[in-house]
């Protein structure tokens, strides 16, 4: 029996590349939306020494340290009020992209100002939901409540006090 064996090398043809596809898509939601219901007001208040007046988010009584006061009764305060919406009707058979959003808030103080130049300033600004948490879209709508402390400094000028522009308040989709 004799057997052959074949000592030349064989070359074996390998691919050196290959091709593979992929599609593209894209969905375009509608952009999110934030209106502006209220603005806030701390109402009116009495200086004595330094102190501050807190304006719960949440829409509580306001609370006062130092020797500010905040009049009875008849005092009106308001948080800043926002409707969220995702732009898309409120229709609850809408089939919706998004139902949650973030919160930023101003992480700088906001200087008020009256007729004779006295300033005061509102800061630590806080919101229902808090700013830490989602909020919910319900049916494409939301509520934002946003309240915050004003400084009062002892024998605060009379007068009544605006800031000089509006605070922003910027909702992103989850």
């Amino acid at each position: 029996m004799t057997v052959h064996v074949n000592t030349k090398a064989q070359v074996i043809p390998v691919l050196a590349s290959n091709v593979a596809y992929a599609n593209i898509t894209c969905v375009v939601v509608s952009p999110i939306v934030i209106t502006k219901l209220r603005d806030m007001h701390f109402g009116s208040i009495v200086s004595g020494t330094k102190g501050t007046i807190m304006l719960p988010p949440d829409g509580g009584k306001p609370i006062s340290t130092g020797s500010v006061g905040i009049p009875s009764a008849a005092n009106t305060t308001s948080t800043a009020t926002f409707e969220v919406s995702d732009n898309m009707g409120n229709n609850p058979n809408t089939v919706r992209m998004f139902t949650e959003y973030t919160i930023t808030l101003p992480t700088n103080d906001v200087v008020l100002v009256n007729e004779e130049g006295k300033t005061m300033r509102v800061g630590n600004f806080t919101s229902n939901p808090a700013s830490n948490q989602k909020g919910t879209l319900v049916n494409g709508i939301g509520q934002l409540s946003v309240g915050a402390t004003l400084y009062v400094e002892a024998d605060q000028g009379l007068g009544q006090y605006a800031s000089a522009a509006p605070f922003p308040v910027t909702v992103n989709f989850n």
